[in-house]
């Protein structure tokens, strides 16, 4: 399909799998489900067109000290020309599944560091939070 895309002049970003599950959860592991996966898939056609919907939450779940990793993923990515967008999400985390979002001032994530990791990375992707990525409590 890249090689098509491409000459079509189509991008193609493909969202990591969401939720994360550990590689042989219940007996499969995801290709899109761990930082090396994602890595291996946008080296499998190199191409100006082929790059990630980088959902920062999702990526985040996949790391084990994400405050930590997180900006060293990004910067692998970035470097490699591979975010075309960037997916904001706050996200609390039990075990392996997702509870829902979090507040950006108890996150264990700071997204506006991860911001300015993007943005010399690709200073032009669109920044999407999520619906629920710094809401307030009521």
């Amino acid at each position: 399909m890249v090689p098509v895309a491409t000459a079509a002049k189509v991008r193609l970003a493909c969202h990591p799998h969401d939720p994360y599950t550990p590689p042989g959860y219940r007996g499969v592991t995801r290709v899109l489900g761990t930082v090396e996966g994602l890595k291996r898939f946008v080296q499998m056609r190199e191409s100006p067109n082929h790059w990630l919907n980088f959902c920062q939450g999702t990526v985040a779940e996949m790391l084990d000290d994400p405050a930590r990793e997180i900006f060293d993923v990004i910067r692998w990515f970035g470097e490699r020309g591979k975010i075309f967008n960037v997916h904001f999400r706050n996200t609390g985390v039990i075990g392996y599944w997702i509870t829902g979002a979090a507040l950006l001032t108890a996150c264990r994530r700071a997204m506006i560091e991860e911001i300015r990791a993007v943005t010399p990375a690709r200073p032009e992707a669109p920044l999407r939070p999520s619906d629920r990525a710094c809401r307030s409590p009521r």
